[in-house]
């Protein structure tokens, strides 16, 4: 058994192993009740020393962004501003009200 991954945070670790058991790894979490506040070390390991490598590229996998070079970043600023002068008005017809 080896250690792949030590975090805090109990959603990382159970996410990993369920990625490591859908490519056919079998993982195991330890302290997964320690997970919250004061963090503690959760544990994701793989249960066969064999599939260590194939379960680092699961990791790496999890953990790098998908780059997507077809797609555009979606403008927000734009809405923002929709958002600051509707919410605005509102206020400017509420204050003439009272």
């Amino acid at each position: 058994m080896r250690e792949l991954l030590r975090t805090s945070s109990l959603s990382r670790a159970e996410s990993l192993r369920v990625a490591l058991e859908a490519e056919g790894i079998s993982a195991l979490v330890s302290n997964a009740n320690m997970g919250g506040l004061p963090p503690g070390a959760i544990t994701v390991a793989v249960v066969d020393d064999a599939e260590y490598e194939q379960g680092l590229h699961v990791l790496h996998q999890l953990q790098r962004p998908a780059l997507r070079l077809d797609a555009a970043p979606a403008p927000r600023r734009p809405l923002r501003v929709v958002i600051i002068v509707i919410v605005g008005a509102v206020l400017a017809l509420w204050a003439r009200l009272f």
